[in-house]
C-alpha cells in the first residue's frame, strides 16, 4: 500500500530558496573555559577548544554561584542551537529556525489512485477510492508560500517548441558543484532545455540545487526548480528535481507530489511535477505531468516491471491530465522498455544509441504515449555535450557519465504531427 509521503518543495523563502547563502553550515565549535583567582574575584575565559576539563581551586569562589553561571551557559547554549541557525564562514550570520520550520506545512489529496494491475494502457484508469490492504498511492504535497498557479500566471508570447529533458548526474553533491569546471559544464547543459529532469542529487545539503540554480542564472534569474525529499537506501540517500525556464514553462506547485512505496517496490520514489507552457490562454497551452523516475539497477527488472503501475497511479491522481512524460534513469534501453509497458503507442525519444559518454550502454530515455500525447513534434534523442562544448572524456566525467536525452514537443494543446 502506498502510503502519503510529503514533498519538501520550499520556494521562495524557504529552506530551499535559490537566494540562500553560498556558505556550508559549521556547527563544530568546541570550547574550553577555564576561571581563575585574579586580585581577589573568580574570572573565566575560553582557552579553545580541549579535550579535558581545567578548573583552578579558589577559595574565595562560591559553588553556588559556579553552578548557576554553568547552568546559564549550558541553557543559553541549548535554546541557541535550537532556535537560530548560523549560515556563512567568512561572512557569518544568525537567522531564526522558525521562519524555515514554518514553511514545511504539508497537505493532501482526498482523492487517490489504487495501484493496481492496468487493464487498458491506451487510456487513462477509472478512479476508485483506495482500500487500505490494496491501496499503494497516497499522494501529499509541499504547501508553498508563491504557489505559481497555471491560473495566475501572465501568458507569454508564442515560443514554439519545448525542449525537454532528462540528464543522471552521477552523485552530483558539493564536491562537483564546488568544481568551477563540472559546475560551468552544468550550467551550460541546462541551459539548453526548458524543462529538465535530474538524478542523482546526492541529499547531502539541503541547499545544494538552490546554489546550482543560482549559477545558472548568472544574475538574469529565469530558471527556477523544483526539488523532492531525500529518497533511497539510508546509507546513499538522492534527491530527484526539475530545474526549468519559467519564461517556457510554469508550475503549479500544489500538483508536484512524491509516488510512495512504503514496500519499497521501487528503491526511489519517483517525482511528479505538473507543467504548462508559458504562452497562450491556460486551454490553448500544452500542459503535461513530468514523471521523474530513478530506476536501481540492482533491481532494474523488477523495478521496470512496475512502469505500468505507476503510469496508472499517476493518471488517476485526480487532475485528469492524459499528457504524461516519463523521463530519468530508467536502467534499460528502448528495446527492453517499450515491450513492458506493453502498449504499441507507447514512444521513445532515445532508438538504439548509448546514452553513457563512452558509447557503451542506454540507461536514459524519454517516454511517452501517442494516443494521448500528439505533441511530440519528432525531434529528440542524446545530446552529445561534450561535441558542443569541445570537452574530453576526463573533463565530461567531472560532471557525470551520463549523457543528457531530450525530447521537443509543441507549446500547443492538441498540436498533431
Amino acid at each position: 500500500m502506498i502510503t502519503t509521503s510529503a514533498v519538501g518543495l520550499i520556494r521562495g523563502s524557504g529552506l530551499l530558496d535559490s537566494r540562500m547563502s553560498r556558505q556550508q553550515f559549521d556547527a563544530s565549535y568546541g570550547v574550553c573555559r577555564v576561571n581563575r583567582v585574579r586580585d581577589g574575584r573568580l574570572c573565566w575565559y575560553t582557552r579553545g577548544s580541549c579535550s579535558g576539563k581545567m578548573m583552578a581551586e579558589s577559595d574565595r569562589g562560591n559553588p553556588i554561584q559556579l553552578t548557576a553561571v554553568v547552568l546559564l551557559l549550558v541553557g543559553g547554549g541549548w535554546y541557541f542551537l535550537h532556535h537560530y541557525r548560523i549560515d556563512g564562514l567568512d561572512e557569518v550570520s544568525v537567522s531564526s529556525k522558525r521562519v524555515n520550520e514554518s514553511s514545511e506545512q504539508y497537505i493532501s489529496y482526498t482523492d487517490v489512485p489504487s495501484f493496481v494491475e492496468s487493464t487498458d494502457s491506451n487510456g487513462p484508469a477509472p478512479q476508485s477510492t483506495p482500500d487500505p490492504s490494496t491501496s499503494a498511492a497516497n499522494f501529499s504535497v509541499a504547501e508553498q508560500t508563491n504557489l505559481g498557479s497555471f491560473a495566475a500566471t501572465t501568458p507569454a508570447a508564442n515560443i514554439g517548441g519545448l525542449k525537454i529533458a532528462s540528464w543522471a548526474l552521477d552523485g552530483f553533491g558539493p564536491t562537483k558543484l564546488a568544481n568551477p569546471s563540472a559546475r560551468q559544464n552544468v550550467a551550460r547543459v541546462v541551459r539548453q532545455f526548458d524543462v529538465i529532469a535530474l538524478q542523482q542529487i546526492a541529499s547531502i545539503e539541503r541547499d545544494l540545487i538552490p546554489r546550482l540554480v543560482e549559477a545558472i542564472n548568472q544574475g538574469d534569474g529565469r530558471y527556477d526548480f523544483v526539488v523532492g525529499p531525500p529518497t533511497g537506501p539510508v546509507d546513499r540517500p538522492e534527491q530527484l528535481a526539475f530545474i526549468f525556464d519559467t519564461a517556457r514553462v510554469v508550475v503549479d506547485r500544489r500538483q508536484t507530489y512524491t509516488l510512495d512505496d512504503p514496500d519499497n517496490q521501487m528503491t526511489f520514489d519517483p517525482l511528479v511535477a505538473w507543467f504548462r507552457a508559458a504562452q497562450g490562454r491556460p486551454g490553448q497551452a500544452w500542459t503535461f505531468s513530468f514523471v521523474n523516475l530513478r530506476i536501481d539497477l540492482a533491481r532494474a527488472p523488477n523495478e521496470v516491471a512496475l512502469l505500468p503501475k505507476v503510469i496508472q497511479a499517476i493518471r488517476g491522481d485526480g487532475r485528469r491530465e492524459d499528457d504524461l512524460v516519463i523521463a530519468g534513469l530508467l536502467q534499460a534501453d528502448d528495446a527492453y522498455l517499450l515491450p513492458t509497458l506493453t502498449s504499441k503507442s507507447v514512444k521513445a525519444t532515445v532508438r538504439n544509441r548509448p546514452t553513457d559518454i563512452f558509447g557503451r550502454y542506454q540507461t536514459s530515455n524519454l517516454l511517452f504515449d501517442t494516443n494521448s500525447t500528439t505533441e511530440y513534434m519528432g525531434r529528440g534523442g542524446v545530446f552529445d555535450y561534450l561535441g558542443t562544448f569541445n570537452l574530453n572524456l576526463a573533463e565530461a566525467e567531472t560532471v557525470t557519465s551520463h549523457l543528457p536525452v531530450y525530447g521537443e514537443f509543441s507549446a500547443n494543446e492538441g498540436a498533431t504531427y
